[in-house]
């Protein structure tokens, strides 16, 4: 399957002062981006639990760093970052019960191939993009949902979650919150709205990180169209909400990953790249 589409393709910004060394919140933002996609292939291509998934999350963000594989990634713009992600995390899912000696050996062969990497399209780069999507889908969810709670409406984002994760139906989700089936209705038709605008501001947000400010519409434009168009074909927003809660227990995921890309952000300050 090949979806013939990309995700927010990395400009000189961001990435260009990563790959000089950059500060401790260039490397937070990153992460902050890429950790749950990364995490979510993981676990869909071979990690098997959430554990695991941070962990190969964790040597993937080493391995970029100590082989200087974002500086070989800024000389080779024709490349796709997310194509190098998904390249060093599915070669670390491989062998990522290999000894320290091995993992060294390893680290230089993907150093040596990461033009490679950088080239494939094949199954796993497209589920390495579904599993951004979900990502973005669950930031967007969870942004709206500290909106509508401090709004006194939680019963908006309790309307959603019922309908499209628990998959109740109208009369359960009425009779679980103690609201009319119309009121159901109501909520699930508003927050749907507003979810939608709310997933193009992160999407604009994100770009805008990644780009100089002149190409931001432009590649911004071009996102939201592949974006569409992915959501298109797999059952909507409606679905990629179901998708982005199945793999993992909301909460129990947020307080993971806050621990678990703090101690990513401490092992990429001790690393150091290689010659």
């Amino acid at each position: 399957m090949n979806l013939g589409m990309s995700f927010p393709e990395t400009e000189f910004s961001l990435i260009q002062r990563l790959a000089a060394g950059g500060s401790e919140e260039d490397w937070r933002s990153f992460l902050r981006d890429y950790w749950g996609p990364v995490c979510r292939f993981a676990l869909r291509w071979g990690a098997g639990n959430l554990a695991d998934a941070e962990e190969v999350a964790a040597q993937t963000f080493e391995v970029l760093w100590e082989n200087r594989l974002l500086v070989r990634w800024v000389s080779n713009r024709s490349s796709r970052l997310r194509s190098l992600l998904c390249g060093v995390a599915r070669k670390l899912l491989a062998n990522r019960n290999r000894t320290r000696e091995n993992r060294e050996r390893l680290s230089r062969d993907l150093a040596e191939h990461v033009g490679r990497f950088c080239s494939v399209q094949d199954e796993q780069t497209d589920a390495f993009f579904a599993a951004w999507v979900e990502d973005l889908v669950r930031q967007a969810v969870e942004s709206l949902a500290a909106e509508y709670y401090g709004q006194g409406k939680g019963d908006y984002v309790r309307v959603l979650y019922g309908r499209l994760c628990r998959q109740w139906t109208i009369a359960q989700t009425a009779e679980t919150l103690e609201v009319s089936p119309s009121d159901v209705n109501n909520y699930f038709r508003h927050v749907k709205t507003r979810l939608g605008r709310t997933l193009e501001e992160m999407l604009r947000t994100q770009v805008a990180r990644y780009c100089t400010p002149e190409d931001v519409q432009q590649q911004f434009a071009l996102e939201w169209a592949n974006l569409g168009s992915y959501l298109g074909e797999h059952g909507g927003l409606e679905e990629a909400v179901k998708r982005a809660y199945e793999l993992l227990d909301p909460d129990l995921a947020r307080q993971n990953q806050q621990a678990a890309m703090t101690v990513a952000a401490t092992r990429l300050r001790g690393a150091k790249p290689n010659s």
